[in-house]
């Protein structure tokens, strides 16, 4: 099936803010790889990652979607603005959203599913002990939410649509217990 990308209409069947050239010249730019060839697999990669963008942004997406749900993506919307205040057109993808999206499809054709790993909670704590002193168990950061990997590019680009995240120093969950 070809890849749909969105034109700023709100099209129904839209599955990719970008196509499969306009994401080469952009890696191509940046001196990354995204290879146009097989066609299947770089289409691939940009619905997972329009996807990826949709589900992890969404909530923090300016305005609303245009056509509400007739249409398939999130962009475009109306009443949006970016950080500074400038409205952004109601039939425009932002130049953020689709430089995103290709820093997305960029790691997923790489490494397909790496945006949206399934996580098994149990594999995820780590443990260390001490023969009858002490013995610690880390779990790898609070749930499956914790598990989901940071492209730190992509909430940048994204930054000036919706804000940044606050940027801390990574948090350990676990529990001690004296053996």
């Amino acid at each position: 099936m070809p890849l749909i990308v969105e034109d700023g209409t709100g099209l129904p069947g839209a599955d990719s803010y970008v196509s499969v050239t306009d994401c080469e010249a952009y890696a191509t730019a940046r001196g990354m790889a995204f290879s146009a060839s097989p066609a299947d697999d770089a289409e691939a990669a940009l619905r997972r990652a329009t996807a990826w963008v949709d589900g992890s942004f969404r909530v923090r997406f300016p305005g609303r979607r245009r056509n509400g749900r007739g249409q398939a993506l999130e962009w475009p919307r109306i009443g949006a603005e970016d950080q500074e205040g400038n409205a952004i057109a109601d039939n425009e993808i932002p130049v953020e959203i689709v430089q995103a999206t290709c820093e997305a499809a960029i790691r997923e054709l790489a490494t397909p599913g790496a945006l949206s790993p399934d996580v098994v909670m149990a594999q995820t704590l780590k443990s260390a002990s001490v023969d009858g002193a002490v013995s610690v168990t880390y779990a790898g950061g609070g749930g499956v939410d914790g598990q989901r990997p940071i492209a730190t590019v992509i909430d940048d680009i994204l930054s000036s649509l919706i804000g940044s995240r606050a940027k801390s120093g990574a948090a350990v969950f676990g529990q001690a217990a004296r053996a």
